[in-house]
């Protein structure tokens, strides 16, 4: 209890605040504008989408955009308009979604934006946002699990993604796989998340992944503007979607979907993922890059569930498919819990990649070298709640051989959650995470926070993925 207490403590001394109406708004108070989101939503050189959340009297959907030069302040008289859509949120009578698509920007140019009605003059703060370049290296942030349940750790979550926004310096967008807040249908889970971090998330652009706890009556599709994979495709439980990123192709699963021949998954949705990788690799794109909630290696309670483990469960049937695609990288949500794979081919089986070893942040990290296989990657949580390390007999050593890393919760350390005994105590650890991508390289940054120790972030793990023209593929098998 004593370990509670100090956590409640610390969140008071320095969870940030920041504020996001405008003077419009504050003469407005009734027309605020709040969770504003940036989103890609098609070619990420020369579209941006926004979702934005007003009372219903606003019922305009206005989008400026002014190009970012030198130091000078916006003139939004001087915009490049667009309007959107509007209709009352699904989840929450008393407010009304907003979204709106700039559309021909310039590739590589950041854009001073703000969003809002011109009828009663109510805007959004001014933020920025940035169109992807042609070609070459980037950055981007990776969050997972926020989940809070209270409005204090709401608030705890939305601090470790103002930190990672501090630590991570120019990065280009961030992605978040999944569980943005414990009841997707409670609209103030949102709020205590998004309007307490506004100046991350209305900052970059996201690339949002439907998690299970918000996966009914559209309050994953109502917070983001995207172009699902196929137009009649249903959105009730999430979104399946792609996009090209310099080099790199990402694919974004939905988890929430489910078959006889798929757990988590209908046919429709792995025949898309097959066809559109296929397509990416024809089209010469040099990494591919999964996001996906439910994923099929983790180490913690969900490492058993029968969606995971059945004959046609996630780690049976959509693992193999995703080694014989050729995927690089999956980042996975879900399990709470930090934990990175060898690679694992398209047998399920894992792979002794050749490993070079260098210096980066003051620490060794090592490359796998033309890996045969997708290395998976979860990022244990970026918000209060976190699991065991799973010890079911049914895993054993053969499953656990396949981990580069695969140790006990971190939070551990500091006891058990006295309303839940099977759980570490909450809110004591938070990671983010940032990822490199080069034209031969992806490095991977593991950021941990301590609340305990007193919140300053420090590195618990880096990795990364070399594809070198002189060195042949890496295949020898790990036995079962």
């Amino acid at each position: 209890m004593a370990i509670v207490a100090a956590c409640c403590l610390m969140l008071g001394v320095f969870v940030a605040f920041p504020g996001f109406s405008t003077q419009a708004s504050a003469e407005n108070p009734e027309h605020i504008v709040k969770k504003v989101i940036p989103t890609f939503t098609g070619d990420t050189k020369t579209t941006k989408g926004l979702t934005w959340y007003t009372t219903l009297e606003s019922d305009r959907s206005d989008l400026q955009l002014v190009k970012k030069t030198g130091k000078k302040k916006p003139d939004f008289r001087k915009a490049l308009n667009f309007s959107g859509t509007s209709y009352v949120s699904t989840n929450d009578s008393g407010e009304r979604v907003h979204k709106a698509e700039a559309k021909k920007l310039k590739p590589n140019t950041e854009y001073y934006y703000r969003v809002g009605d011109k009828k009663l003059n109510t805007w959004s703060e001014t933020r920025l946002v940035k169109t992807s370049k042609k070609n070459g290296s980037f950055t981007f942030l990776e969050l997972t699990d926020p989940q809070a349940k209270t409005e204090d750790e709401g608030k705890l979550a939305a601090d470790t993604f103002n930190t990672a926004a501090k630590t991570v310096k120019d990065y280009d967008f961030m992605t978040v796989t999944g569980d943005f807040v414990d009841n997707g249908v409670v609209e103030d889970q949102w709020d205590w998340l998004i309007n307490n971090s506004q100046n991350v998330w209305g900052n970059t652009t996201v690339v949002p992944v439907a998690g299970n706890h918000e996966g009914k009556n559209n309050a994953f599709i109502d917070h983001f503007n995207l172009k699902p994979a196929a137009s009649n495709t249903d959105t009730t439980t999430g979104a399946y979607y792609s996009f090209n990123y310099s080099n790199t192709h990402f694919v974004v699963l939905n988890t929430n979907e489910d078959s006889e021949e798929y757990r988590d998954f209908t046919p429709a949705q792995v025949q898309w993922m097959t066809s559109d990788i296929k397509k990416a690799k024809a089209a010469g794109a040099k990494w591919t890059v999964v996001l996906i909630h439910k994923g099929p290696y983790t180490t913690s309670n969900h490492a058993t569930d029968s969606d995971i483990i059945d004959p046609n469960g996630v780690r049976n049937k959509i693992a193999p498919l995703i080694g014989k695609l050729g995927v690089d990288l999956v980042i996975q949500g879900h399990d709470h819990i930090y934990a990175r794979t060898k690679p694992i081919d398209g047998e399920n089986q894992a792979t002794q990649p050749t490993k070079i070893t260098e210096w980066l942040n003051g620490q060794p990290i090592e490359y796998s070298v033309n890996p045969d296989g997708a290395i998976y990657f979860i990022p244990a949580t970026a918000g209060p709640k976190v699991y065991k390390k799973n010890q079911d007999p049914v895993l054993g050593d053969a499953f656990y051989s396949k981990f580069e890393r695969a140790e006990e919760n971190h939070a551990l350390k500091y006891g058990l959650d006295p309303t839940d005994p099977t759980r570490p105590v909450r809110g004591a650890i938070q990671n983010f995470t940032s990822v490199k991508v080069e034209k031969d390289r992806i490095t991977v940054v593991v950021y941990e926070i301590d609340r305990i120790k007193g919140g300053a972030p420090y590195i618990v793990d880096q990795f990364g993925i070399e594809k070198s023209k002189n060195a042949k593929p890496s295949k020898s098998k790990q036995h079962r």
